[in-house]
């Protein structure tokens, strides 16, 4: 298994093929913003569905983005949901991020009306809870027109991580 980052016309290609019915954007608006804030677009493969492979990922990434300070990702609460089988499905899902060297930042937010807990991909134990939201923000506040950042992404709490 690879991380392979896209050219242009592999992105197209992409898009045609896999995201022109789930990405009501369109391609223009993947290259203007790719272009505009810099951004990588990358792929894995092969596609197999194998045992590992998300940390195998997880692995890749880091490998790949050696200068980030950190890397937040954002993962649905479980706290929020609304039956037992939801909540087991985001229950593993963080326990796979924290088994592979991801950190609970303690953070937990609202965006576009999903509660998320931010996990930290890049442990950087130095990084304090309002750091860590000071970052979640600047990204959104520079893809977001104010008035849709004011009224989509909030701070719900800073969690008692029994530190």
């Amino acid at each position: 298994m690879e991380l392979i980052a896209l050219d242009k016309d592999q992105v197209a290609s992409l898009y045609n093929e896999r995201m022109v019915h789930d990405f009501k954007k369109g391609y223009t608006f993947l290259v203007r913003q790719g272009k505009r804030y810099l951004v990588d677009y990358l792929a894995v493969y092969p596609e197999e569905r194998d045992k590992g492979r998300g940390a195998t990922i997880l692995k890749l990434l880091s490998e790949y983005i050696t200068d980030a300070e950190i890397m937040i990702v954002e993962v649905e609460d479980p706290f929020y949901a609304e039956s037992s089988e939801e909540k087991e499905i985001q229950e593993r899902r963080i326990s796979f991020y924290l088994r592979n060297n991801c950190v609970d930042t303690g953070v937990r937010v609202r965006c576009f009306g999903v509660p998320f807990i931010l996990i930290s991909f890049l442990d950087k134990s130095s990084l304090d809870r309002s750091t860590v939201w000071e970052v979640y923000q600047s990204f959104y506040r520079a893809v977001l027109p104010k008035k849709m950042f004011d009224a989509n992404i909030e701070l719900i709490s800073y969690a008692d991580l029994g530190e």
